[in-house]
């Protein structure tokens, strides 16, 4: 009789109605899967074993009961040692995950996260409208896979069982998210054709199948940001903003004025937006916005290995090439490459000096790279898929998907109506 084996981690799902967090972890440079952050753990315990592909099979195929208790334990001395037993118990689930579903895991890693925020900070964070939208969207998600579960085992003819499906999708996306009515019955067909066997897909459906998935991502990822920036409002003093970067908050929910965009046929990418913004908003009063050059000085130091000098440069040759790395890696941060945490947050604060605060501009560069991330993987996704099959150009091109993913304003006003209602939710 085989072992019985126990797994850490549940699988993620493709469904878009809320995006499996991996993806966003991707963007912004961080692990993609549990098996990686509890590695990291073991390292700093300096335990051997299990090793890395252990920990690797037991998030993804599971374990043996005595090897799964080993790591527990592990995990379990970690978070005696490093005092988060408190965070360690709110990331279990306390009710059952229904399959197929990301919104559990999501709201496991933002309660982490902000727990971990907030051990490090004076003045308690507190989310009421972030915390709200993933858990109602966590809700919807459940309740609509539920309903595809018992419409898919349930002795009725298939298109009573179809039905039920489209029902429950349109149902879900009406009340959850902005998107048009026309699109969410286009979509249902999607939904349904899914769920129908044996029949060829036409380009239509296809292409329709790609914006679905892209809608969803955008509306989940910009009802999530919109609902943060929200709840930024009530601490604008506290944040020591800017003018600009005042403005910019509270009449473009921090986000809205770097959509990426078309320039004489050039993507104009969020981060590059950002840090124009910056020169702006951190320059002295009634002077010219800052150069490149100068931004660049508030860059840590890089390491001696970073640096490209000689064995016999003297000390002026070392700190021009220090400055020369320093302005090169703001121009991979322009381009789009993810700052290490670390480095971005002295960057911040040196930029931003004792007069304004780093908290949301750390938060508004992480948003923008993650966004750059995104924009240009869709491009690249969407060009090897027209170069395979030219003629779905006919029905899905890279404008659309500037156009959607430029809805942003839209979702900051309905935030920002929600809020004048006094509704915490989304």
């Amino acid at each position: 009789m085989a072992q019985e084996k126990i797994k850490f981690d549940v699988p993620d799902s493709p469904f878009p109605f809320i995006p499996p967090i991996a993806e966003l972890l991707s963007w912004l440079g961080g692990p993609t899967g549990l098996h990686t952050p509890i590695y990291w753990l073991h390292q700093d315990l300096r335990l051997n074993k299990p090793d890395l592909k252990t920990l690797r099979k037991a998030c993804q195929e599971g374990v043996t009961p005595r090897i799964a208790e080993m790591i527990e334990a592990n995990i379990h001395q970690g978070a005696r040692e490093k005092g988060f037993i408190e965070l360690l118990e709110e990331a279990v689930p306390t009710e059952p995950v229904v399959k197929a579903t990301n919104g559990t895991k999501w709201l496991r890693a933002a309660r982490g996260l902000l727990e971990g925020a907030n051990r490090h900070q004076p003045t308690k964070l507190e989310l009421p409208r972030t915390f709200a939208f993933l858990e109602q969207r966590s809700v919807a998600e459940g309740q609509m896979m539920l309903a595809f579960h018992r419409a898919n085992n349930t002795n009725v003819s298939q298109v009573e069982r179809l039905a039920r499906i489209q029902t429950a999708f349109c149902e879900t996306c009406r009340h959850h998210t902005l998107l048009a009515p026309q699109e969410i019955q286009i979509y249902s067909n999607v939904v349904v054709d899914a769920n129908r066997s044996g029949q060829s897909k036409s380009l239509e459906l296809v292409a329709d199948a790609l914006k679905l998935t892209f809608s969803l991502r955008t509306d989940f990822y910009h009802q999530l940001l919109a609902s943060f920036m929200a709840d930024m409002l009530p601490l604008r003093e506290t944040l020591q903003l800017s003018a600009d970067l005042d403005d910019a908050l509270v009449v473009h929910g921090a986000m809205g004025q770097l959509t990426p965009k078309l320039k004489q046929g050039k993507l104009v990418t969020p981060t590059y937006q950002l840090y124009e913004l910056w020169r702006g908003s951190f320059s002295a009063p009634n002077e010219r916005p800052l150069s490149y050059r100068a931004m660049a000085l508030h860059l840590p130091r890089p390491e001696g290995s970073r640096t490209r000098v000689n064995e016999n440069a003297c000390l002026q040759d070392i700190l021009d090439a220090a400055d020369e790395t320093r302005r090169r890696q703001l121009k991979e941060w322009r381009s789009g490459t993810v700052p290490q945490a670390d480095h971005l947050t002295k960057f911040l604060e040196s930029l931003t000096g004792e007069v304004y605060g780093a908290f949301l501009p750390f938060i508004i560069t992480r948003a923008a790279t993650a966004w750059t991330q995104w924009i240009e993987y869709e491009r690249v996704h969407l060009d090897s898929l027209v170069k395979k099959v030219p003629a779905l150009d006919d029905y899905i091109n890279f404008e659309w998907i500037l156009a959607k993913f430029s809805q942003y304003p839209e979702y900051w006003q309905h935030a920002m109506a929600q809020a004048a209602k006094g509704q915490p939710e989304p």
